[in-house]
């Protein structure tokens, strides 16, 4: 053996180039299938989507609910005050009291909500009045509460002094009356 270091090579450095390397962009590999049935399981997705909300929006498909409410009759009625006791004697002097001489008027109708959808519900009910010429008159709300499928409600309502009127409405004015719009809300229970 000799005593002399064995003598490495001497790294090879590459020259260096007159201009710099011009970028180069790689090109991604194209998966057009990949890529078709990826946006293709989106726009399903999408669509069923859009239309499980626009089912629920819609009332769980229980259609119009204004087809749910019924109003029939409708007349003018006149009532003596009731507080009164049977020997009692009306007095409309003291101040601090009801006025309990007067006889109210009142427009009574009947109303039926029936629930036709599948699970209970809540409605709440706008009733529009009209007079002899059609002109709105005033404007009341009733409401059938926790009503189960398939089930009705049906009362007397009535337009009397505490309802909505314009400046020159009253009850006595009142010919007809109309459902203006019917709220359904469904219940998980």
């Amino acid at each position: 053996m000799t005593d002399d270091e064995p003598q490495r090579p001497a790294p090879a450095v590459p020259p260096v180039p007159e201009a710099p390397p011009l970028a180069t962009a790689a090109s991604p590999r194209r998966r057009p299938a990949k890529r078709t049935l990826i946006v293709a399981a989106a726009v399903a997705a999408l669509l069923v989507g859009g239309g499980a909300a626009g089912w629920a929006l819609a009332g769980n498909g229980d259609g119009d609910a204004m087809g749910h409410v019924e109003v029939s009759g409708g007349k003018i009625t006149e009532t003596e005050n009731s507080l009164l006791d049977d020997d009692e004697e009306c007095d409309d002097t003291d101040e601090l009291s009801y006025n309990d001489c007067g006889a109210d008027a009142a427009y009574e109708y009947i109303y039926k909500v029936t629930n036709e959808g599948d699970q209970p519900a809540n409605y709440a009910v706008v009733l529009n009045a009209f007079d002899d010429d059609g002109d709105f008159v005033g404007q009341t709300f009733f409401s059938a509460t926790h009503l189960l499928p398939g089930k009705s409600k049906a009362d007397t309502g009535e337009f009397n002094e505490y309802s909505e009127f314009p400046e020159d409405g009253d009850v006595t004015d009142i010919a007809s009356v109309k459902v203006a719009h019917v709220e359904r809300v469904s219940l998980a229970n």
